[in-house]
Parts: structure tokens; sequence; C-alpha cells
């Protein structure tokens, strides 16, 4: 390549030859600028696509904590639906058996006045 480049320098006629390996080295050098331009851009993309990745995963563990938090919030409104109905079935419970006594008493009072109505007559 030296020679190649003294004969052009010197203004002298290249041979075919000379000027295929000329012309080879100049696509040679520009290949060489191609690989290094894609490897760069390879890289980048790397980068920019791992930044992505991290960016994605960083988001998704944000809704999974929003859906963590939820899923926290839903179980305590359960909880404290649940402990209302509790409530709610014990008092109805509390109700019945107060009905009964009364029944009971209106039973007794009914008998006890039927009693005293039998003995009036």
């Amino acid at each position: 390549m030296e020679t190649i480049i003294k004969k052009i320098r010197e203004g002298k006629k290249l041979s075919d030859t000379e000027f295929l390996l000329l012309v080879v080295s100049q696509m040679r050098k520009e290949q060489e600028f191609i690989v290094k331009i894609i490897e760069k851009f390879k890289k980048d993309v790397n980068k920019k696509f791992e930044e992505l990745k991290a960016n994605i995963n960083k988001r998704f563990e944000e809704v999974c904590r929003g859906f963590d938090e939820t899923d926290k919030r839903f179980e305590g409104f359960k909880s404290d639906v649940n402990r209302r109905f509790e409530h709610i079935y014990d008092e109805i419970r509390e109700l019945r058996d107060e009905i009964k006594l009364l029944r009971q008493e209106v039973m007794s009072i009914k008998s006890d006045i039927i009693n005293v109505l039998k003995e009036k007559i």
C-alpha cells in the first residue's frame, strides 16, 4: 500500500492490480468503519433496551405494590363487614331469645287470665 500511495503522490500511473488493491483497501477501511458504527449502534440499542427493561420492571413492581395495598385494604374491609354482620347476627339472636321469653310470658299471663276468668265464672 505504501508503494501505491507513493506512486499516487508522484503522479505516476497505477497498474490495474495496484488500482484494484487501492479500491479493496479503501473498501476494507469503509467496512471497518461501518462495523464500528454497527457495533456502537448495537451497544447503544442494548443500553437503551436495558434501561427500558429496568424502567418496565420498576413500574411493574409499583403496580404489584399497588395491588398488594389494595388487597390489604380489601381484606380490612372484608374483615370489618364480617365483624359487623356477626354483630348484627348476635343482636338478632338476642332479639329472638327475648321474643321467646316474651311469648312465654304472654302465654303465662294468658293462662293466668283464663284461670282467673274461670274462677269468676
